[in-house]
């Protein structure tokens, strides 16, 4: 900064007034240095807060695959499928000692659920299929044989398990994994009029 005019001054006044130079030299750089570690800082921060923003992006994306394998099975490669396979239709009709005179008749809807890969149900389907029709007579069988306390329940757990079993055993391993009532009507009709 130069001085005013009218301020005598030596020709050379680094010698006259060194102590005021180097004083505002170092405030000087001071100032600078502050500025470049604001600066310095700054960067930091923001390197800081991108970074942790791009791990938690990181981290957020693996779980969430990992959450989607674990529910759709993958742990193993493969898809894992529930599939219901239907039996039909069926009705039956029987007396019962508990309420003479009247015809009790049941209109009802079969499904074996199985699950497994797509190609395992696709061969476990096959299978059912081609015993469908001992499998529905065994279904028949168990319906006609039931109690009127199992034919009561609200959710036929009893006559559920009971066709299931019987259905594993005749197909000879344990592949159905459980029975289905989707559409289940039952009602009495009076015998003699």
């Amino acid at each position: 900064m130069p001085l005013p005019a009218d301020t005598a001054c030596p020709p050379d006044y680094r010698e006259t007034y060194p102590d005021i130079l180097e004083e505002a030299e170092i405030s000087g750089w001071k100032q600078l240095t502050r500025k470049r570690d604001n600066l310095f800082l700054l960067m930091l921060c923001v390197g800081l807060f991108s970074f942790s923003t791009f791990l938690f992006l990181l981290i957020n994306k693996s779980a969430k695959q990992a959450v989607l394998k674990k529910q759709q099975g993958k742990s193993s490669g493969m898809k894992w499928n529930v599939q219901e396979i239907s039996l039909g239709e069926f009705e039956s009709m029987k007396t019962s000692p508990a309420a003479p005179g009247y015809l009790s008749v049941i209109h009802y809807e079969t499904s074996l659920s199985v699950e497994g890969t797509a190609l395992g149900i696709l061969q476990e389907e096959r299978e059912i299929y081609s015993r469908r029709n001992r499998i529905r007579s065994i279904v028949e069988l168990v319906v006609n044989s039931a109690s009127e306390q199992e034919l009561n329940e609200p959710d036929l757990a009893t006559l559920r398990a009971s066709v299931l079993e019987r259905v594993n055993e005749a197909l000879g391993e344990n592949k159905v994994k459980d029975v289905l009532f989707p559409h289940y009507v039952r009602f009495r009709l009076p015998t003699s009029p």
